[in-house]
């Protein structure tokens, strides 16, 4: 098998970006055009997604069965990872941190696992690359980014009507006017069109910044590798010098951050959608008021 080939790829593959083979690409290699072929072809981020999915669902389970009084090594690092989600997003959640600690703590902890699977030989990260048909994209890690960006919107909105109300909702996507003056003026100044796709590019955003700096440090990874094979090719060695381990370290570094930007954006949003204590302070406020006269 020709390692060089494999990592630079094909357009037969469809990767496009110099990268490690991982099994897909593999299989690839030696099936024939087919239906088979053509799955593989367009699924291959999603497989490797499900994958992850998989063994870290194994592997959370294994760690969290049979929990002791006296936690042994597996207990012990849940509880230590569970703590460390606690601390990093009280400060944005307050006293809902525990409501939301089981969506954040998944979704970092999937996200990294997918950062880091290009470290993992004949694995890929699935959140990184894009893969062509000739001129064609048709399948690429914004698939899963995006996927993962769609989850946090939906859940996002999901709490916002469920903390807020349906109307209060919908009062604050008008702008949250309280008089005749302020609805006519956000009515003028498109006040809910603005508010609409401000809500619409969250997604859009957390999607693009996250399969951009992982494909950035795939390609990197990718390269190194090739030059590592290309260094050793005048000798016709099936091996070649492991340049990519340089790399190693800065995706580690960028796959943990870029894994941290999007739960703690996510933290973010959810806070912003919870009802504040300033609100319910002023409707108190308001409440009093009218008893009072």
């Amino acid at each position: 098998m020709d390692w060089c080939e494999l990592a630079w790829a094909s357009e037969e593959a469809g990767v496009v970006i110099p990268e490690p083979p991982n099994v897909v690409t593999v299989l690839l290699s030696w099936l024939q055009h087919g239906p088979l072929h053509e799955w593989l072809h367009a699924w291959e981020n999603v497989i490797f997604a499900l994958l992850i999915a998989a063994g870290l669902a194994a592997a959370l389970l294994f760690t969290s069965r049979r929990p002791t009084l006296i936690p042994g090594r597996g207990q012990n690092f849940a509880e230590l990872i569970v703590e460390g989600f606690e601390k990093a997003f009280a400060g944005d959640l307050g006293q809902h941190t525990r409501q939301f600690l089981p969506f954040l703590g998944t979704l970092f902890l999937y996200i990294l696992a997918m950062n880091w699977a290009a470290l993992i030989p004949f694995f890929k990260s699935p959140t990184g690359g894009l893969i062509l048909d000739g001129a064609k994209v048709i399948s690429g890690g914004f698939v899963t980014t995006a996927s993962l960006a769609l989850c946090v919107f939906l859940y996002v909105q999901y709490t916002a009507i469920r903390a807020n109300g349906l109307l209060a909702y919908l009062h604050h996507l008008l702008g949250s006017p309280r008089t005749g003056g302020e609805i006519a003026l956000c009515v003028l100044t498109l006040a809910p069109v603005t508010h609409i796709l401000g809500e619409l590019v969250r997604p859009i955003s957390l999607a693009l910044r996250l399969f951009g700096n992982v494909t950035g440090d795939d390609v990197l990874f990718g390269v190194f590798f090739v030059l590592g094979i290309l260094t050793l090719s005048g000798l016709h060695l099936p091996i070649g010098l492991p340049l990519h381990i340089l790399i190693v370290p800065l995706v580690l570094l960028f796959g943990f951050v870029q894994a941290m930007i999007f739960t703690w954006l996510t933290s973010a949003y959810l806070s912003l959608a919870l009802p504040h204590e300033g609100a319910h302070d002023e409707n108190n406020q308001h409440t009093g008021g009218s008893h009072g006269n």
